[in-house]
């Protein structure tokens, strides 16, 4: 049976550790991976800041993201590809071990990760795989799910999952509004900027998953599962 992880993990025991040590206030959230086989994993990731290009001089000299393409960009955000080279001794060198798959990344001071297992082999191989490099991380979650679908969370990651809970906490959708975007992104920790982006993925995310489910699918994009 599979089971699910949320870990938080140092970047420097996974990647990018430079790119945001140099930017105090990048968030990243990781789009989409595609591993073209066991040493090239590929990520596609989104990042927020507030001073881009900041980030994109201290990308181009972070070891961990070789060959970085810029794809997208505006005022706010920019979406990269990059070859990961992470540490032999990591996080990700245990995900390739243990035949974990990578559903969601985020990261501000510290990554938020959630893994699949296949099977509980699969999660003692990582968790051994963990001691003999004496990896520090912690484990927000550990669970099974009991209906096949439920670890997608409705597509969601970790981050947009606690930024819609909190704009419904404080109100926000009620009608006259009892807060606002800015009011709760202080709340947060995080801009204003950020949580409108997070916000609207997660939206987007949520009625691909439900009133969108089948209704011709080829018109519509792919679910974001990891963004």
């Amino acid at each position: 049976m599979t089971v699910i992880a949320d870990l938080r993990v140092p970047p420097a025991e996974f990647v990018l550790a430079h790119s945001l040590h140099s930017v105090d206030d990048a968030q990243v959230e990781v789009e989409r991976v595609a591993a073209t086989d066991e040493d090239h994993v590929t990520p596609y990731f989104w990042v927020t800041a507030g001073d881009l290009d900041a980030f994109d001089d201290a990308l181009r000299e972070d070891g961990t993201a070789r060959d970085p393409s810029l794809l997208e960009r505006n005022d706010h955000e920019r979406l990269y590809r990059v070859d990961w080279h992470a540490p032999d001794h990591g996080i990700v060198s245990a995900i390739a071990n243990s035949l974990a798959t990578l559903l969601t990344a985020s990261a501000a001071d510290e990554w938020h990760v959630r893994l699949l297992f296949p099977d509980d082999e699969a999660l003692s191989t990582f968790h051994d795989h963990a001691q003999r490099c004496d990896l520090t991380f912690d484990v927000d979650r550990l669970y099974r799910p009991d209906d096949p679908g439920e670890f997608e969370q409705y597509g969601l990651t970790a981050d947009q999952r606690e930024a819609l809970l909190a704009v419904l906490r404080a109100g926000y959708f009620d009608v006259p509004r009892g807060s606002t975007l800015a009011a709760v992104a202080a709340e947060l920790d995080i801009s204003d900027t950020a949580l409108s982006t997070r916000l609207r993925r997660a939206h987007a995310n949520l009625i691909r998953a439900t009133i969108a489910r089948g209704e011709g699918q080829g018109d519509l994009k792919s679910v974001n599962t990891h963004g």
